[in-house]
């Protein structure tokens, strides 16, 4: 049951994915969380590291959607300055929101890679829709209230996930 929850991989931040592995493997869209995988949630906009990343990964070719359990203003001030699609109040763990990004990007689920911070929401969302589900560590320790609770148990979910990993 527990396996249910991991990630295909595991990364350290946004900036540690492989994505020409995923470029030759057929990946074609990228849907990131913002919120503790791009920026922290009290940062209005992305840092001028993170907006050349993923401008460049849209100079690649693929096709970028933000998705946010977050309130509108947070993801459009977010997304100001990029332009790319966006879903706000995804209401992750909840399929819809995976789905509208899917259909924003014009992609088959096969052809998606999703990225985020936490397993309880955007690694399930992202297994249960059949995409793609990388997990990086969150950027900061601080994290809004509702999140920290969930800290835990994804600990003893990553427990199972690396033990797994060292039997083989």
């Amino acid at each position: 049951m527990v396996k249910y929850f991991f990630p295909l991989k595991v990364a350290d931040s946004v900036f540690d994915i492989d994505y020409d592995s995923f470029w030759e493997n057929g990946v074609r869209g990228l849907i990131f969380d913002i919120d503790n995988t791009l920026a922290t949630f009290d940062v209005p906009s992305p840092d001028e590291k993170t907006a050349a990343l993923l401008k460049g990964l849209k100079d690649k070719g693929f096709g970028i959607c933000f998705l946010s359990n977050n309130r509108r203003q947070r993801v459009e001030t977010f997304n100001a300055d990029l332009g790319f699609e966006y879903v706000w109040k995804a209401r992750k763990p909840l399929l819809a929101g995976v789905r509208k990004a899917l259909a924003l990007l014009g992609l088959d689920k096969d052809k998606v890679l999703l990225v985020g911070d936490q397993l309880f929401t955007d690694c399930w969302v992202g297994k249960r829709a059949g995409v793609y589900a990388v997990l990086t560590k969150p950027i900061a320790p601080r994290d809004e209230w509702t999140v920290r609770i969930k800290r835990f148990p994804e600990k003893l979910v990553m427990r199972a996930y690396y033990k797994s990993l060292k039997r083989g």
